[in-house]
């Protein structure tokens, strides 16, 4: 009888200090990926500070340089004398979104973490602390010439690091394919189909930059030679524009689909032609086309948007309905790519200094629009002939 009064009690204490270890487990763990994000960026610039001996500024310069690029990567405004730097360079945004993920995974699977609400409190006890030293690095990094906004560090850093931790938490609990199969079987082979169809057209458009790039390499490297700085410096620039890629592969896509992106407040890059300004010295600017697109790259521009609507088409039809069922599924799948991309072009857009550089990128939701509708109407007509084809 005494044993039998006295064990709920003892559940809810090992409830409790479990519920303690998840929020003080979370802060670790938060503070873990700040701290080896912020250790590897100070490294890299206090090797190319110490490397460069035209450098007038101090080693406390150079270690808020490197909170300042930790702070841009999380897309937090950082307003500078006549302008604002608020583009993140998304391939260094998602390795430091790796790093809070995968700390979220280690913490879930060490908790025991088996279902969506002991995800959703991993994700809360890493991203709140995430978002917290967000705030405390703002403040370390301000400085007479830069500012960054502690209000948009909260911000951002609540999302980027709730956002990424609920992801590794459901890796690190299993559930990411037991979520994905709670949903209905229609709204699953939509969500599936679009998001295939979005990778394949954001691959595609990484290896046309990269192919635009290398037909340029000449004067992306004359552009090198112009900025100077030694060896350390072209390493260090070559490092920004690989990390700046997939912001680059958002404004092909933007290209390919037909609104173009910016270069600058006033200009436009489209298929037709190009209104624009002298453009910045940047390796990456010399991949900008000068010109209306010739035949070739209206053609690859097709091609690459035909292939995602075929993809999701193919995966749609792989749920088995019939004709318009499977049609309306390529219409969904369209709206799931457009939104994917729209989510892509304002990630990768954004201001990198003062004047007309204050817009730079693609609009998100004209891109959207555009990639939604384009790659529904192939999904659409590519479902409905293969499902035709098998007789439904």
């Amino acid at each position: 009888m005494t044993e039998l009064l006295t064990r709920p009690r003892a559940v809810a204490i090992d409830e409790t200090a479990s519920n303690e270890s998840v929020w003080w487990r979370g802060f670790l763990a938060a503070l873990w990926a700040v701290a080896v994000g912020v250790a590897t960026l100070l490294v890299i610039v206090l090797i190319a500070w110490a490397a460069d001996s035209r450098t007038g500024a101090s080693g406390g310069q150079a270690f808020r340089a490197a909170l300042q690029v930790w702070l841009v990567s999380h897309r937090v405004p950082v307003n500078m004398p006549g302008g604002t730097i608020a583009i993140a360079p998304l391939l260094l945004t998602f390795a430091l979104c790796c790093l809070v993920a995968r700390a979220a995974a280690v913490l879930a699977r060490g908790q025991g973490i088996v279902d969506l609400f002991g995800v959703c409190r991993v994700a809360a006890a890493v991203g709140l602390p995430y978002a917290a030293l967000a705030v405390a690095v703002a403040a370390v990094a301000n400085s007479s010439a830069a500012h960054p906004s502690p209000m948009a560090a909260l911000g951002c850093g609540v999302f980027f690091g709730t956002v990424s931790a609920a992801w590794g938490a459901a890796r690190g609990a299993g559930q990411v394919g037991a979520t994905i199969d709670r949903l209905p079987e229609r709204a699953r082979a939509a969500i599936v189909a679009g998001t295939a169809a979005f990778a394949v057209a954001a691959v595609a458009a990484t290896l046309l930059t990269l192919a635009s790039l290398v037909a340029h390499l000449g004067a992306a490297t004359h552009t090198a030679d112009v900025l100077g700085g030694g060896t350390v410096a072209v390493i260090a620039l070559a490092a920004l524009t690989i990390a700046l890629l997939p912001n680059a592969a958002a404004c092909a896509i933007a290209y390919l689909a037909g609104p173009g992106f910016a270069i600058g407040a006033g200009t436009s890059v489209t298929l037709t032609g190009v209104q624009a300004a002298t453009l910045p010295q940047f390796p990456l600017l010399a991949a900008v086309p000068h010109g209306s697109a010739p035949a070739l790259t209206e053609l690859v521009g097709i091609a690459i948007l035909v292939a995602a609507g075929v993809t999701a088409a193919w995966l749609a039809a792989r749920a088995d309905l019939r004709l318009l069922p499977s049609m309306g599924l390529g219409l969904g799948a369209g709206a799931v790519c457009g939104l994917c991309t729209a989510v892509f072009a304002f990630l990768a857009s954004g201001p990198v200094g003062p004047g007309r550089m204050s817009v730079v990128g693609a609009s998100a939701w004209q891109t959207g629009l555009a990639v939604a509708g384009e790659v529904a109407v192939v999904a659409c007509g590519a479902a409905g002939a293969l499902t035709w084809r098998r007789g439904r």
